[in-house]
């Protein structure tokens, strides 16, 4: 018997014990939970300037019928523009071969018959890296003999430098608009919780152009307008 009473007492104790648990538990999840208002703001930065660098596509396009003869005179023309560019103040570090290519071209004619000949063409990037001086490149490998000019591309030589005052700018876009919003319930805008860099675009001047005629007489005239560079971000402030 009193075996009995002394497992019922022991019964009863851990039951409370357990119920005590219980709500000091439950207790503390309840004041564990913190209320947090967010504020989430997206900001553009774009910083404008004129280019400074250039880039042009030039190369010489040939045809024979042999394809030896082909290529003989193609290297003949190439090496001659190469010296022109050279000549104009291109160094040979910025001036890189794009395509070179060998193939062979059919014409066909109106009684049936067909003609075949060989195409080359030697492509280089050319890099200008003084702005002023675009127009005089573009015709100094025009009279050379090249016949394939385009592509030309206008851009920036620091954009690295320029992106970061971009993100700077789109910060404070940011934080202007988080300040409009939260003035209206009496709150301001302190340390930003979160940011991220949602998206970049560097803006690029390019011109599609044919080759210059080599017995131009005139300066070939070449506007580069504005290039721009854009951040973006997103923020979010708590209060």
């Amino acid at each position: 018997m009193k075996k009995l009473l002394s497992l019922g007492i022991v019964a009863v104790l851990v039951a409370m014990l357990l119920v005590g648990t219980m709500s000091v538990t439950g207790e503390v999840s309840a004041d564990s939970v913190e209320q947090t208002n967010v504020v989430s703001v997206s900001g553009i930065g774009t910083v404008t300037v004129k280019p400074d660098i250039a880039y042009i596509n030039v190369g010489v396009e040939t045809q024979d019928k042999d394809a030896a003869v082909a290529q003989a005179d193609n290297a003949e023309k190439m090496s001659a523009v190469m010296a022109a560019l050279k000549k104009a103040g291109i160094k040979d570090e910025d001036i890189t071969t794009l395509q070179y290519s060998i193939y062979d071209r059919y014409d066909y004619l109106e009684n049936g018959t067909d003609v075949k000949y060989y195409n080359v063409t030697n492509t280089v990037k050319v890099t200008v890296r003084d702005i002023n001086n675009v127009g005089d490149v573009i015709d100094a490998a025009a009279n050379a003999g090249s016949n394939t000019i385009s592509s030309i591309q206008f851009g920036i030589s620091n954009e690295d430098e320029l992106y970061q005052e971009a993100l700077k700018l789109a910060m404070e876009s940011a934080k202007q608009k988080a300040t409009s919003i939260m003035s209206t319930f009496g709150k301001t805008p302190g340390i930003p919780a979160r940011v991220s860099e949602s998206s970049y675009y560097s803006g690029v001047v390019r011109m599609e152009m044919n080759a210059v005629m080599a017995d131009s007489k005139m300066s070939t005239p070449i506007s580069t307008g504005e290039l721009s560079v854009t951040a973006n971000v997103s923020v979010e402030y708590n209060y």
